[in-house]
Formats: structure tokens, sequence, C-alpha cells
């Protein structure tokens, strides 16, 4: 096909003639009107309303003239955030996660043209286009696609096809036009049902197809906002699946589906807990990838039951199918299988098997290997790989494994994964490490006897990470390591009376810290339980994550946060009642408390430095979080601590 054979017109499906800039429909003679780099294949129905932003139209424009002012995707997005109402924002984040794409390592091909049938800002267009693929648009609304645009070539250096339309059941392009199509719905306010059939799905595809659907029999639905879900009550439940919204159906369901418009090769998954935001993928096919269940769920009997029974294809929120027009080739593997054969070369080990896929927060996909048919604990071949959907993830894996390899040459006492490989396998960025045993910190949380033993290690253990032995904290350390934090989040900070006291609390901070004699240390900087993987006995095991780490920084902030973070999963306090308490060395656990006593022992930490940095804690938090983000939270400091 030349550059433009694989378009159609909207209005009655005839070929097009011209250049980009001149489009004309051999059939109709409708023309084809681009502006801002946006394609109208033909016009929407004058009944049809934008569906895109039903309260936040204005935003949108205001951060499209902020763009084309000028202005980065980074500042306009953030602005936009800051103009949106809380709800309104988390539901624009959400949707923007690149680790909606976590599914592309499972995918059979590689590059080619991908087309996003939906909501065009999605996170997963990005994570596509980082993967070699040449992406296509199709959304019904000219401000999504505008603002796609933008966030394509500053987060991925490319620049999509962006086409407005999907008005009619057929879609604006030729058959076999794709290598790749994926379908997913948008945010459950936006009304991104497209009604498009599976079988003209199939029309444009020659590859491979990514198709998102809730189950008609799942127990739990999204609400668009970050770990925010509703489960609805019994008779509400069985009233949902008698009268399903919008073409849900079951897995038995649109296995039926699939099979009438005559897809091959279709694999399902789990999306869990929610196709708008998941976490694992399950294989449903009774092969991988599994779903990793810790003690906390095996302790649930009725969950426990129904895995036994066979229930979770059944009941799973939603699902990600896989399918292809065509079978695959014979032994036609997935990309991750191709992957991890690579890796194996350059490990020099047996080239294992992908047991857990995860969608990670940080937006990036990780998997789980193990050995094919070895103990359980074998460690050849038992690897966690990192695959980055993100430029910033990318940077932050980066620094991970240059602070695994210093750690384990320079303080061999203190236990992490060990660095195996980084590069490109497969056209997929990645870094693998080796996979520790046991299980993350919150798999315990409630257990005094195992916290005990976990704090008492982590004070030992990041006691030893001395980078500047004690001295005078002059003004100059002052600015590089407090002043500039302050700098950073007041940036972002938003609200006048949170820059008020951000400036209050950097004055008193001076008057503490200028002068005090203390060591500097290698900080992790994001030291939460999830971070620390432990034995049964609550020995640690090793300390993972060290993307936000700092080499050369303030002593304390690790174990305060370890212990704020540990309460705040045990007790479901905010982060702000969090900070209130390890302020308070009467509300501390004695375990707590002689944690930070031990600590602040080795390194002869003086009281007044450790309260200044107990006070500081928020400044801390929101810094690290502000130096990785790829984008500033709205009013966080604000809602986070009160501040």
């Amino acid at each position: 096909m030349n550059e433009i054979d694989w378009l159609r017109c909207e209005a009655c499906g005839a070929a097009l003639e011209g250049t980009w800039e001149q489009l004309r429909c051999t059939g109709c003679g409708f023309t084809a009107h681009r502006e801002h780099g946006v394609l109208e294949l033909g016009a929407a129905p004058a009944e049809a309303q934008q569906d895109a932003w039903p309260s936040s139209a204005a935003v949108a424009q205001q951060a499209l003239e902020q763009l084309r002012a000028g202005a980065s995707w980074k500042s306009s997005f953030e602005r936009a955030l800051l103009d949106l109402d809380d709800e309104r924002a988390e539901n624009w984040m959400q949707l923007a996660r690149e680790a909606r794409g976590a599914w592309l390592v499972l995918l059979r091909g590689g590059a080619g043209r991908a087309l996003l049938v939906g909501n065009a800002l999605s996170g997963a267009a990005i994570a596509l286009a980082r993967a070699g693929f040449e992406i296509v648009l199709l959304d019904r609304s000219r401000q999504r696609l505008e603002l796609a645009m933008a966030r394509a070539r500053e987060l991925a250096g490319v620049t999509p096809t962006a086409v407005c339309g999907g008005w009619s059941e057929r879609l604006p392009f030729a058959d076999r036009a794709f290598e790749l199509v994926l379908a997913e719905r948008g945010l459950p306010q936006a009304r991104a049902d497209w009604g498009h059939a599976l079988s003209e799905l199939a029309r444009v595809l020659r590859g491979e197809l990514v198709f998102c659907a809730n189950n008609r029999l799942g127990y739990k639905r999204s609400l668009g906002r970050r770990g925010d879900f509703k489960v609805p009550a019994p008779l509400s439940w069985i009233g949902g699946a008698l009268r399903p919204a919008q073409g849900e159906r079951t897995l038995r369901g649109w296995r039926a589906a699939f099979s009438r418009a005559s897809f091959q090769d279709v694999r399902a998954l789990a999306l869990y807990p929610h196709l708008s935001d998941f976490t694992h993928l399950v294989g449903l096919d009774g092969q991988g990838p599994q779903l990793a269940i810790g003690p906390k769920e095996r302790r649930n009997r009725l969950k426990m039951l129904g895995a036994g029974l066979g229930l979770f294809p059944w009941f799973a929120p939603s699902f990600g199918f896989l399918a292809r027009r065509e079978p695959p080739a014979a032994g036609r593997t997935t990309r991750l299988e191709r992957a991890l054969a690579q890796l194996a070369r350059h490990v020099g080990e047996p080239c294992p098997e992908a047991e857990f896929v995860l969608a990670s927060r940080g937006n990036s996909t990780i998997v789980h290997t193990r050995a094919r048919g070895a103990a359980p604990h074998a460690q050849a071949g038992r690897w966690t790989v990192h695959f980055p959907l993100s430029q910033q993830q990318h940077e932050q894996l980066l620094v991970h494994q240059a602070r695994l390899a210093l750690l384990r040459e320079r303080f061999p006492s203190v236990p992490v994964p060990q660095p195996l490989w980084i590069g490109v396998a497969e056209g997929l960025q990645l870094a693998c490490e080796r996979r520790l045993g046991g299980l993350t910190a919150p798999q315990f949380t409630g257990n005094r006897a195992i916290a005990e033993r976990m704090f008492a290690e982590v004070a030992r253990h990041f006691a030893a990470l001395t980078m500047r032995e004690a001295q005078v904290f002059d003004a100059e350390d002052f600015e590089r390591l407090v002043g500039a934090r302050f700098e950073l989040v007041a940036r972002f900070a938003a609200l006048p009376r949170t820059i008020e006291k951000l400036a209050a609390l950097r004055q008193e901070l001076r008057a503490s810290l200028i002068g005090a004699r203390f060591p500097l240390v290698l900080q992790h900087a994001d030291l939460r339980s999830k971070h620390v993987q432990l034995a049964a006995d609550g020995t640690v095991i090793g300390y993972l994550d060290w993307g936000s780490s700092e080499l050369l920084d303030l002593p304390c902030f690790d174990v305060l946060h370890l212990i704020a973070h540990e309460r705040k999963q045990e007790a479901g306090l905010s982060a702000q009642q969090a900070w209130e308490l390890i302020r308070d060395p009467s509300r501390l656990r004695e375990h707590e408390r002689r944690a930070l006593d031990d600590y602040c022992a080795a390194l002869e930490i003086p009281a007044g430095v450790r309260r200044a940095i107990e006070s500081m804690y928020p400044v801390l938090v929101a810094a690290m979080a502000e130096r990785n983000w790829d984008y500033s939270r709205p009013r966080w400091l604000a809602r986070q601590f009160g501040i």
C-alpha cells in the first residue's frame, strides 16, 4: 500500500485520492478536512455530540491552546489537571498510564501499523509507539486526538496519524490495513462504547487484535480512579448479569463471538482486578501467566474455594483477548518468549518460562520467570525482567541497575538482587535481575513478630550505607539537599497557603541543620514495604526498586518512610496521619521506636537532626515523587499531608 491506500471515506467507504493535504473521496466526493494534524474522513452526524469531555471541554481546549502556543505536553497536562476537580483529574491520570499496554509482550507479532480504536489519550498508545509500532488513532474527539499527538511527540518521539471519526458501523480503513488493532474501553463517563463489530475489526486486520472487554458476570467494576472499585450488592449484580450493559458477555460468550467473526488463535487473559486498572495479566487457556496468590488471599476461604472450583474465569471482572485473523506461522512464539530466549543467551542460562506477568504502578511490564521443569527455587532461569513502557521508567531502570551493582560491590552486607543484564531484546528495552525468594512485606502486614525482625534488620542494613562520614552540614549542603527540594515542591504546590507553609518550614530547618554534624548516606528514597522482600520468619532477603535512589543524601528518611508506610497500610491511615504518627515517639510501637533509635545511634545522628528530618518528611516524599514522576499530580502535597 502507498501512503494513503489504507484510508477510506467514513461516509461511503470508497477509496481516497490525492495527498495528505488534499484528500477527496472517489465515491461521494467528500473532501477530507485536516486541521492541526487531525484528519476527518467523513462528516459527523448532525445529531452527534462530542463525547470526550462531559464536564471538562473548556479545560481540554485551554490545554490545546497552550500546546499551539509552544508549551510542552508535560506543562499543559499539569495545568489541565490543576484546573479539573480531583475526581476528573484522577480519571485523566488513570487513562493516561502507559501500563495499559502491558500486554504487548504477549503479542506474537512485532512492529507495524497499529490502530487504536477508542480514547486517543490511552497510555497504551505510548507503550506501543515505544515498542516500534506506527500508531494510528481513531477517536470521535478532535480535542483528544490533538492532545494525543502532542503527547506522543514529546513522550515517544513520534507523530501518530490522527483520524477523527468512528461514527458509522464501518471503519474508515481498507481491508487488512493493520498489523495490530487495539479496541479498549475508555473512561466510564466518556461513553466510549464504539459499537464496531468484531467482524469489522477483523476486516481491517492482517495481524493481531487486542480486545479489552468487561465480563457480564464480573463481581466488581472500576470507577476510573486508581484503586477505586465498586462491588455491587447481590441483587444489583444479578440485574447486571441478566441485563448486561453495552454488550458485555461471559468468557464463553466472548469466545463464541470471536469464533463467529472467524478469528484464529484466540487467547484469553483476565485483566485483574479490572481492565481500567489492572496489575495482573492471567492466562485463562490452561497455561500461563498465572495469578499470584499471597498468604493474605489464601486466608479468604471463599476466594480459595472459588479458585479451587475453577470459578475465576467465570467471575473475573474483565478480559483481554489476543486474536489473529489467520493462524500464526508454525512455531511462532510470543514476543516475550523470543525476548527471554535472547536474554538466556546473554545471561548464559537455560531459557525459562514466564510465571507471572504484571502491569506495575510505575508503568512497566514486570515478568517473573522460573526454570522449566526445575525445582521451585532453582536459581538458573529464575529472573525478574522489567520492560519499561515509558521513557521515565527506562531512565529509572538504568539508575536501578547501576545501584544494584554499586550496592553489591561496596555494601555486600546489604541484600539486593543480582543484576544480570540490561539492553534491548526483540526490539524491547529490558533489564533482568535475579528473582528473589520469599514474599514482599505487605503479605505479612499485621504480624508483629515478623515486623520486629524486619525493622531490626532494616535499621542495621541502612545504617551501613554511609557515603560521607560525619562532618559539619554547611550552607552549601543545605541548599543542595534541602533548599533544592523545597524549591521543587513549591514549584508544583499550586496553593498559596501551601507555598507559605513551605517557606516557613524551610527557614526553621536552616536553623536546625546548618552547623550540625552527621553523615550522608545512599538513600533508597522510596523504601515502602512492597520494596522489602522477606523470608517466612521476617528475615530480609533483599531490597527492591532502587530507581529513585540518591547517592549522597540525608539519613533517617528511609527508616521513617518504611515505618510510616507500613502503619498506613496496616491501619488504613492517610499520609498525613502517618506523618503525625512518626513525629510522636509515644505513638510508635516498641520495635518501630527501637529501629529508629538503633539507626540514629549507629550513625550518631543528633536528636535535633532527627526531629528536623521528621518535620520535613512530606517534602522529602514529594520531592522524590516530583523528581521521578513524568508529570506532577495536582495539589498533591495539600491533598496528602494537609500542608
